[in-house]
């Protein structure tokens, strides 16, 4: 079995970490080449890409390239790894390697933020019922949505 992690910054690199220790097999990273700690915890087996961000210094045509260049290189890290499955605590690089596995019917596992109590997050509005597994920290949230589960806790 093989996992790829996509992992963002802070709370979500966190969270990512916290749940890849607990399972047994091999692991993957995609982590954001601007954040040196996140590559430091992960390792080897990781592989930086660039993070569609919106920056104040950019226009919105540099959100768009570098979103566009995230999904060439999802595609290339894809098919590099051949995971199992993907694995998302919901940072920003989840989008573009979530649907460009979607093509490869490799399966998906988003987690909510557990600070998404009711509302899910922008990343977990666009992928409902585009994953395998949609999951959210709070019951509250799984009630008010089609196709999201609680199972307690992750991670």
């Amino acid at each position: 079995m093989k996992l790829l992690f996509v992992l963002g910054s802070g709370g979500h690199t966190a969270r990512g970490l916290i749940l890849s220790q607990q399972v047994q097999c091999e692991k993957y990273y995609m982590v954001p080449w601007e954040s040196e700690v996140t590559k430091k915890k992960v390792g080897k087996n990781s592989f930086s890409v660039i993070s569609p961000r919106f920056r104040a210094r950019d226009n919105r045509v540099m959100s768009v390239l570098r979103t566009l260049f995230l999904f060439l290189h999802s595609l290339v890290v894809l098919l590099i790894v051949r995971p199992n499955v993907l694995i998302s605590t919901g940072s920003g690089l989840t989008l573009p390697p979530f649907l460009v596995a979607r093509v490869f019917r490799i399966k998906t596992i988003f987690i909510e933020s557990p600070s998404r109590v009711y509302n899910p997050s922008i990343a977990g509005r666009f992928l409902m019922g585009k994953v395998s597994l949609w999951l959210a920290s709070w019951p509250e949230l799984a009630e008010r949505f089609q196709g999201v589960e609680y199972r307690g806790m992750v991670f």
